[in-house]
């Protein structure tokens, strides 16, 4: 029943919302600091779903930190047994734990950690009416309906069912800059190579992610 001890001669870790914690286990610098973004989707009902046929995106706004609404249809999954759907979304709101998946999932240590970050602060200064708006979005699906309509006036309330969120873990520094590059971190005196940050497109790019990470630990750990 207890924790179980893994000995290894190298480690690279690729611990997520947690990579920030677990650099500065083994003397990583303090930045940059992973702060929760919950990603709440709605999706369109059956009916709906022949609008939209393809992929459709925003021009992206250079003010605001995040994308905003598109539109995604999914090819569903015989592992889920998930169905197809269109999704809508995601917005991007402050999570109150790492794990916050929904409004009611709050941790103390994970909320007074992100609070006590003057990064986080810096960001909310910046972006406030944004980040006002998207909580009012996320309480009130309404509010979403304008936005949406703009890309396919013929949608309606009706036709929107809240679905399933995720939780972004959005690396920000000491500036409140998110942080859109990858942030490896080999300042250790062990032999570990932390993997801090790994931005979007993670899953079409993963094949290049995971090379650049075996040229960076063959550099790191000295592999030939």
């Amino acid at each position: 029943g207890g924790a179980a001890v893994v000995r290894a001669a190298r480690v690279i870790s690729c611990a997520g919302a947690y990579s920030d914690r677990i650099a500065r286990l083994s003397g990583g610098s303090r930045t940059p600091v992973i702060v929760p973004v919950r990603g709440e989707y709605l999706e369109l009902i059956e009916s709906k779903r022949h609008l939209v046929k393809a992929l459709i995106y925003p021009v992206p706004d250079p003010s605001v930190p995040f994308l905003g609404v598109h539109f995604t249809p999914t090819l569903g999954s015989a592992v889920t047994g998930r169905s197809p759907q269109v999704l809508v979304g995601p917005n991007a709101v402050f999570a109150f734990a790492r794990e916050g998946y929904s409004w009611f999932k709050v941790d103390g240590r994970d909320l007074l950690e992100a609070a006590a970050f003057p990064g986080l602060w810096r960001l909310a200064a910046r972006h406030f009416s944004f980040a006002m708006g998207e909580m009012f979005r996320s309480v009130f699906v309404r509010a979403q309906l304008a936005d949406i309509q703009r890309y396919i006036p013929e949608i309606r309330l009706e036709d929107l069912r809240r679905s399933h969120a995720g939780v972004r873990a959005q690396a920000l520094d000491e500036a409140g800059r998110l942080v859109d590059d990858f942030v490896f971190d080999e300042d250790c005196p062990a032999p570990l190579l932390h993997v801090r940050n790994a931005p979007s497109p993670g899953a079409t790019s993963s094949l290049a992610i995971a090379r650049m990470i075996a040229d960076r630990a063959a550099a790191r750990f000295a592999l030939t």
